[in-house]
């Protein structure tokens, strides 16, 4: 599922920075931003599922609430040090003159934040009805607010930076707390229903079960977007709460048929999917180096028709997947962060 989300992730990052103005006018490159909204929400999501994972063990091997917390806690800020340590990156490849940059707050930020406040607001709760109704709450309440975070007026005194974190409607806010974080506390209320499931021997019917759900979750959400909106503001691609459920169904969706591939015949083969979800954050620094950076190739920006990118895509597919098999023969000790979607 997250090498599946990196394919995803490397395709609309290439188009977006390599094809001319004409080819993006093109309903191909519509379509490569359409698939391209997912990536983001699926890294969440799984970073929310294998945290809850972890706690579940934890607590099922007798942790402490206090252990748990503070793991919850190592998890997040080490992410976060990923986040600072990618940012002062693309800074110097930079010439050090995007300045901005610095304080964008971009996926890696939303990640590290999502997994603290999942882990520290439901996953280190006592009791496993707790931690998985405090996951649900908290993707609930995010949805619910994000219309109110992005569009109730700030305080002028109060940076950029920081509001960036809160709402999209400033610059280099590309993936604030508000919905994103939503995603990591729903891959949370996921991960504490199967790690029960896999105790009780039921794995498939829960993972079936989670599907269906999001197949009537889309159905309900678009129901409920014909209904006079509440907010002072509508805005159905960003804030709506309406897309957030929408986008938590296909999220389920893709889980459950992430399933059923790993229980097919060919899932013992050799995966280039599972090797790129791996590697994933080692993949997601280099890529974007290559197809965003000053140093690899700056000339292709804004320079190719589709087909030529596509030519590009390919190669830097295969680039990257002989990085992450590198990285597995090399053993590299990076953690497995589930991050990495779009920009903007």
């Amino acid at each position: 599922m997250r090498g599946f989300a990196v394919l995803l992730m490397m395709q609309t990052h290439a188009y977006h920075s390599w094809l001319t103005p004409e080819a993006k006018t093109s309903g191909f490159y519509g379509l490569s931003r359409l698939v391209g909204g997912y990536p983001a929400p699926l890294f969440l999501f799984l970073a929310g599922l294998g945290l809850a994972l972890l706690a579940e063990l934890r607590h099922g091997h007798g942790a402490s609430v206090a252990t748990v917390r503070w793991e919850m806690a190592r998890r997040g800020l080490e992410v976060l040090a990923y986040a600072v340590a990618f940012r002062l990156w693309m800074f110097a490849t930079s010439g050090f003159v995007r300045v901005s940059g610095l304080t964008r707050v971009d996926v890696l930020n939303c990640i590290g934040l999502s997994m603290l406040m999942v882990g520290l607001v439901a996953l280190s709760a006592p009791s496993h009805a707790a931690r998985l109704w405090r996951a649900v709450g908290l993707a609930a309440v995010i949805a619910v607010l994000t219309p109110l975070a992005w569009d109730t007026p700030w305080p002028a005194w109060i940076p950029d930076a920081v509001k960036g974190y809160w709402t999209g409607r400033v610059h280099g806010a590309f993936f604030p707390i508000f919905p994103w974080a939503g995603f990591t506390a729903a891959g949370a209320a996921a991960g504490t229903l199967l790690a029960a499931a896999r105790r009780a021997g039921s794995e498939g019917r829960l993972v079936g079960g989670l599907a269906l759900f999001g197949a009537f979750t889309m159905a309900i959400a678009l129901r409920l977007d014909e209904l006079p909106s509440p907010y002072p503001v509508d805005d159905f691609w960003r804030t709506s709460p309406s897309f957030f459920l929408i986008k938590t169904g296909v999220l389920l969706l893709v889980f459950g048929l992430s399933y059923a591939w790993s229980l097919a015949p060919w899932s013992a083969w050799p995966s280039p999917l599972r090797l790129l979800g791996r590697a994933s954050l080692l993949v997601y620094w280099i890529h974007i180096e290559i197809v965003y950076g000053g140093i690899v190739a700056p000339t292709l920006r804004h320079e190719l028709t589709v087909s030529e990118a596509s030519v590009g895509l390919a190669a830097l597919t295969a680039t990257m997947l002989a990085l992450a098999y590198a990285r597995t023969k090399i053993r590299l000790r990076l953690p497995l962060a589930p991050a990495i979607p779009i920009r903007g």
